[in-house]
């Protein structure tokens, strides 16, 4: 194990610092323990930095034996192939993991930085189609920002097979939302229509009861009339009986002195409009 800080260019140049222990894969995982010999000033320095976080990286050296462009095997902007097998000859604790150097590959007895803009032959660069290859457009501003690629980078960036597998499976998700959306409109529209069908009969219904209850209060008007009309009858006979002038009399007959009289009758019920018009019958006034 060695440590390589940003400022160390040659790789000859790398001191150990310890080993490292507890090497195993797990899942696709690479991972390990590492000891520090703490023989002096840097490795004592290095592992207390460790140790209280300052240090929570570490890059790798490996030997290359076998690369691949294949498709499958490739990540959006990628420009070399793939390094497919490889022996792992060291592993550093860095202090700058963003750091360039922090990744190297071994070409038999050296080391080649694996960076953005660095020329080597160990990975050989990507063979690119030149036909057949379609970019983006500016004016396709929706699919340029569902894909997150700047306007001013359309022109010079071509559609990948992963960026239309996206842009087709957004599709399908708007086409499955559009189909909800209008079984929810038609029934949404149902539901209305049968609610304005509703109001009309209430409304209808409202007609027919507001009729009926004016031809109530025609009715009850002609009963008060009526009743009225009685009031007058029974107060005209209360102030006495007809003479010869062929006024209406009650009626008489034998045994009748015990009988209610007409005027007390109507006393007693001047709202009872069934049997006033009873009583007014039997009396032979109307």
């Amino acid at each position: 194990m060695h440590f390589r800080d940003e400022g160390t260019p040659i790789w000859g140049n790398y001191k150990a610092i310890g080993h490292w222990k507890d090497i195993r894969v797990e899942d696709g995982v690479l991972s390990a323990e590492p000891v520090f010999d703490e023989v002096d000033e840097l490795s004592k320095t290095v592992a207390a930095k460790f140790n209280a976080g300052t240090y929570n990286a570490a890059s790798i050296g490996i030997r290359i034996l076998a690369t691949s462009g294949e498709k499958e095997l490739l990540v959006p902007g990628q420009t070399r192939e793939t390094v497919t097998k490889c022996d792992l000859m060291e592993a550093s604790i860095v202090d700058v993991p963003a750091n360039a150097n922090a990744v190297r590959l071994y070409d038999r007895s050296t080391s080649v930085c694996l960076a953005a803009g660095m020329e080597n032959s160990t990975v050989p660069e990507l063979t690119l189609p030149t036909s057949g290859i379609m970019n983006f457009k500016t004016k396709w501003k929706s699919v340029l920002a569902f894909l997150k690629i700047g306007e001013d980078k359309a022109d010079v960036t071509a559609i990948t097979d992963e960026q239309l597998d996206s842009l087709d499976a957004e599709l399908s998700r708007l086409q499955g939302e559009n189909t909800q959306l209008k079984a929810d409109k038609e029934k949404a529209n149902g539901e209305l229509s049968s609610a304005t069908n509703e109001v009309t009969t209430l409304k209808s219904n409202l007609q027919k009861k507001e009729g009926e209850i004016s031809t109530l209060k025609t009715d009850l008007q002609k009963k008060d009339d009526e009743i009225k009309q009685l009031k007058e009858q029974v107060e005209n006979l209360k102030q006495g009986p007809a003479g010869n002038d062929g006024n209406l009399t009650p009626k008489s007959e034998p045994g009748s002195d015990e009988k209610e009289t007409l005027a007390e009758f109507g006393d007693k019920n001047a709202t009872d409009y069934e049997a006033m018009s009873a009583r007014l019958k039997e009396e032979g006034l109307i």
